[in-house]
């Protein structure tokens, strides 16, 4: 049955029942997507969203650029047919806005630099080596009291002011990331 007999029948408008059959298709009670395919396959989007996911957690995040130029690189490997730019080895910004707009729960934001000695050097391990080193040079040396310092970097930056913004999982309190003193 056409769109127009429908709507005198169920007394119901052209447009209504016209918009209903595009969204479920004809035969459906499921949601039909409307719109352009993703040019990378949904599993390999997927990979490529966790693997960003994965260096951030490891304090090396990726911009949107490098997304883009990843993505390039992952459609040439897989033999995907695409129309990004050859010349600029990258998918578009359309690709990539699009992209965000399908994982939704990924977030651009603004990293805070973190210094490579402080994400490779703090753990557990490396904190009980320094209080056995410092428990040694105090009972070596028996320092005074008012000669042992406590001091906190407030004044001190060894990270750059100005980071660009990477993609990082929604919700999480801080992304840091390593940059070079």
């Amino acid at each position: 049955m056409g769109y127009l007999a429908a709507a005198k029948i169920y007394l119901a408008s052209f447009y209504t029942i016209r918009l209903r059959s595009l969204k479920l298709g004809p035969f459906s009670s499921h949601p039909v997507k409307i719109g352009r395919k993703p040019i990378i396959p949904p599993g390999i989007e997927e990979k490529l969203v966790a693997y960003i996911l994965l260096i951030e957690r490891k304090y090396f995040g990726c911009t949107r650029d490098d997304v883009r130029r990843l993505a390039f690189q992952l459609a040439v490997q897989n033999k995907i047919p695409i129309p990004f730019s050859i010349a600029k080895g990258s998918a578009g910004k359309d690709w990539f806005k699009r992209c965000m707009e399908r994982h939704t729960d990924k977030l651009s934001r603004q990293k805070t630099g973190t210094f490579a000695a402080k994400a490779t050097g703090f753990s557990k391990g490396q904190v009980g080596i320094f209080f056995v080193l410092y428990e040694k040079e105090l009972a070596a040396h028996d320092y005074p009291p008012p000669f042992i310092f406590s001091l906190d970097e407030t004044g001190l930056t060894l990270v750059q002011k100005k980071q660009p913004k990477i993609l990082a999982l929604k919700g999480k309190r801080q992304i840091g990331a390593v940059t070079a003193a």
